[in-house]
C-alpha cells in the first residue's frame, strides 16, 4: 500500500530536520515530505488507495537500528527465534537489528551465516544484519575465518559477551578486520578481576553479600583494546560501556584520533546497582501514569538520580535476578557519566543489548542466573525517561538510535529523504504505559521493568514501506486538521 502520514512531528537527524508536516510513501519509498512551515507544502493529489495515517501529537522518524541483539536462532530457540525477536524489534521501533553470534553453534563459519540469513529472509519482520564471531566457538583460542564470514555478509565481528583475553590474538583480529574495513565490536571485561561476580562491586554488593565486578575490570580492557586499535589502525567498537572511567578513556582516545566508537544500553542509562537491593517492604501498587498527556509530570522524584517517580526500583524485592546483566548495573556516578558521554558524542549509539533468557535460566540463585535483559520493547520508553527529565534532547536521542548506529557501521544513516527506503517509526513520546512482560513479543520475559510505568510508546513501525507493527487502530480515522505539535518546544518552536 501507499501511505500518507499526516500531522506528525518529523525528526530526521541525517538531514538535520525537525519540523511538523506530512510524509508521503509510495511503492515502499519516501515520495515526498511536506513541511507545514513552507508555503504550498500541502499534499496535492495522492495515489488512489493511499491510506492516511493520522500522526497528530506523535514523532515520525527513520526506523531505529539496534547494534546489539541476541536472536538465539540457531540452537537457542528456547530463548528467542528470529521470528519472535524481529517481531519484538518492530514493536520497539527497530527496523534493523544486528544479530550477535552467541548462538549454538556460534556464528563462526560462512555456512552458519548463510543459514541465519535464509531464516531471516523467511521469518524476519525487520532487516537482520549479521555479526560474525571473532574466534572459533567464541572460545578466544583461534581466529574464525573472518574473510569467509565477511564474504558471507557479516558486517562486523564480536565474541558477544566475552572478551578476547589473549592480546596477541586480539591484535591479529584487529589487523584482519582492518584489512576488511569492518569494525570489531568488543565486550570489555578482564575476567581475572572479580571472577565469579554477580553484580557491580561496591556498597550495595557488600550489603547484599554478593561477589562484585569492579569498574576496573571494564576500564582495563577498554584501555588495552584501544591501545591495540591504535597499533593496528583498525576500527574498534566498545559494546555496552557502563563505567565513568570507560567513558573517560574513550573520550581521550577519540581526542587522539583513534578509530573507536561506543554504545550504551538503556538500562545502564537509567538504572543503578540499587535495583539489585530493591526493597524488603511489601510491593506497593504500581503508581498511576501522568494524567495529562503532553504535560511533564511533577509528582516528585525517587531518590535515585532524580528518576521520575513512576520508575521505581523499590517495586522489586532484593536479589531479583532480572537485574543481573553483563556488564552489571553500576553506580549513580557512572550513570551520570554515561549520559554526559551520550550528549557530547563520546558515546555514538544507544543499543539495547537485548538478551532474552528463559525462566529456568533466571529463576534461580542470583549469582547463578544468566545475565541479560529483554530490552527491545522497552528501549524507547527507558531512553525517553532522560528526555522527560530534561537530561537529553529528543532530536539527539533519535539520532543516537538512527544516525549513530549507521556511523558505527560505516553506512549512510536511515533518513526520510525523498527516494529513500521507507523504514519509518512513529512514536508518542507522552504515552504512559505499564510494562507487562507477559505480553512481550520476545520469548524472553526477563525484565526488571515489569509493572513499571514508562512514558513513550511505539505506535507504528514500517519496514520497506510495509507496516510491520501497528498498535491497535493507530492512525486510522482521518487526517484531522493541521496543528502545532505538542512537541514544538522540544523541536525548537514557540
Amino acid at each position: 500500500m501507499n501511505y500518507l502520514i499526516k500531522n506528525g512531528s518529523i525528526i530526521d537527524p541525517a538531514r538535520r530536520v525537525a519540523t511538523v508536516g506530512d510524509v508521503l510513501i509510495v511503492d515502499g519509498k519516501v515520495e515526498q515530505v511536506f513541511d507545514m512551515a513552507e508555503m504550498g507544502s500541502e499534499p496535492g493529489p495522492i495515489p488512489e488507495g493511499t491510506e492516511v495515517i493520522n500522526a497528530r501529537g506523535c514523532v515520525v522518524a527513520p526506523g531505529f537500528t539496534d547494534l546489539h541483539t541476541q536472536l538465539g536462532e540457531p540452537g537457542e530457540e528456547h530463548r528467542e527465534t528470529i521470528a519472535s525477536g524481529t517481531l519484538a524489534a518492530a514493536q520497539g521501533g527497530f527496523t534493523t537489528v544486528c544479530a550477535m553470534p552467541g548462538t549454538t553453534p556460534a556464528l563462526d563459519r560462512a555456512g552458519i551465516a548463510h543459514q541465519v540469513r535464509a531464516i531471516a529472509q523467511r521469518d524476519g519482520r525487520v532487516h537482520v544484519e549479521l555479526i560474525g564471531a571473532i574466534t572459533l566457538r567464541r572460545e578466544g583460542k583461534a581466529l574464525s575465518e573472518m574473510i569467509e564470514l565477511a564474504e558471507a555478509g557479516c558486517i562486523a565481528f564480536s565474541d558477544d559477551g566475552r572478551s578476547v583475553a589473549d592480546p596477541a590474538l586480539m591484535r591479529n583480529a584487529l589487523a584482519y578486520a582492518g584489512a576488511l574495513g569492518l569494525p570489531v565490536m568488543v565486550h570489555c571485561e578482564d575476567s581475572s578481576l572479580g571472577a565469579g561476580w554477580a553484580m557491580h562491586e561496591g556498597a550495595v554488593s557488600t550489603r547484599l553479600g554478593l561477589p562484585g565486578a569492579p569498574a576496573a575490570a571494564e576500564e582495563l580492557m577498554i584501555a588495552r583494546d584501544i591501545a591495540l586499535a591504535e597499533d593496528t589502525g583498525a576500527h574498534i567498537h566498545i559494546c555496552q560501556v557502563s563505567t565513568a572511567g570507560g567513558v573517560a578513556r574513550i573520550r581521550a582516545a577519540k581526542a587522539r584520533g583513534t578509530r573507536v566508537t561506543a554504545e550504551v544500553s538503556p538500562h545502564h542509562l537509567t538504572m543503578t546497582d540499587s535495583w539489585v537491593l530493591g526493597s524488603l517492604a511489601p510491593r506497593p501498587a504500581p503508581p498511576e501514569p501522568p494524567a495529562a498527556k503532553g504535560k511533564r509530570a511533577r509528582r516528585g522524584v525517587a531518590p535515585e538520580l532524580g528518576l521520575p517517580s513512576w520508575l521505581d526500583p523499590t517495586l522489586l524485592p532484593p536479589y531479583d535476578s532480572s537485574t543481573r546483566v553483563s556488564p552489571p548495573l553500576r553506580t549513580g556516578r557512572d550513570v551520570e557519566a554515561l549520559i554526559a558521554g551520550l550528549n557530547d558524542g563520546t558515546i555514538d549509539a544507544i543499543a539495547t543489548g537485548h538478551s532474552p533468557q528463559s525462566r529456568v535460566e533466571k529463576e534461580c540463585e542470583y549469582g547463578l542466573a544468566a545475565p541479560g535483559i529483554s530490552g527491545l520493547e522497552t528501549a524507547l520508553g527507558l531512553v525517553l525517561t532522560l528526555v522527560h527529565r530534561g537530561e537529553m534532547d529528543l532530536v539527539n536521542t533519535v539520532a543516537r538510535l538512527t544516525e549513530g548506529p549507521a556511523q558505527v557501521l560505516g553506512r549512510s544513516p536511515a533518513t526520510l529523504r525523498p527516494g529513500s527506503q521507507a523504514d519509518v517509526v512513529i512514536f508518542d513520546p507522552d504515552q504512559a504505559w505499564t510494562v507487562d512482560a507477559a505480553r512481550f513479543a520476545s520469548r524472553g520475559k526477563n525484565t526488571p521493568l515489569h509493572a513499571q510505568q514508562l512514558r513513550g510508546q511505539i505506535m507504528l513501525t514500517m519496514v520497506g514501506g510495509a507496516v510491520a507493527f501497528r498498535r491497535g487502530d493507530f492512525g486510522r480515522g482521518g487526517p484531522g486538521g493541521r496543528h502545532t505539535s505538542q512537541l514544538s518546544g522540544i523541536l525548537g518552536g514557540e
